[in-house]
């Protein structure tokens, strides 16, 4: 009977040893999907500065409601961390 820490051993090195051999075929499939508009881009691992076109409507990439939407997200997370430190508080006193 076999222990437990083999078959978990074997199964890590079997999805080590596929994720490495599956890597090229990957690669070549990324190659072929790959824009060529922004093939001078993909050297650099932070882009250059208002590199993409300006927004032109209010959902689009850096437009007012793209920059709402994360206002009320942290407004809102806020809210709720306040709350209960609040509660916290109450409790303890």
């Amino acid at each position: 009977m076999t222990s437990r820490p083999r078959i978990g051993w074997g199964i890590a090195l079997t999805v080590i040893a596929l994720a490495l051999l599956g890597e090229p075929a990957l690669a070549t499939i990324a190659a072929e999907l790959t824009d060529p508009d922004y093939l001078d881009d993909a050297g650099r691992i932070i882009g250059s500065p208002a590199a993409g076109p300006d927004p032109e409507h209010p959902g689009d990439r850096g437009g007012y409601a793209q920059f709402l939407t994360l206002a009320v997200m942290v407004g809102g997370l806020s809210f709720i961390a306040w709350r209960i430190t609040r509660q916290i508080r109450r409790i303890a006193n």
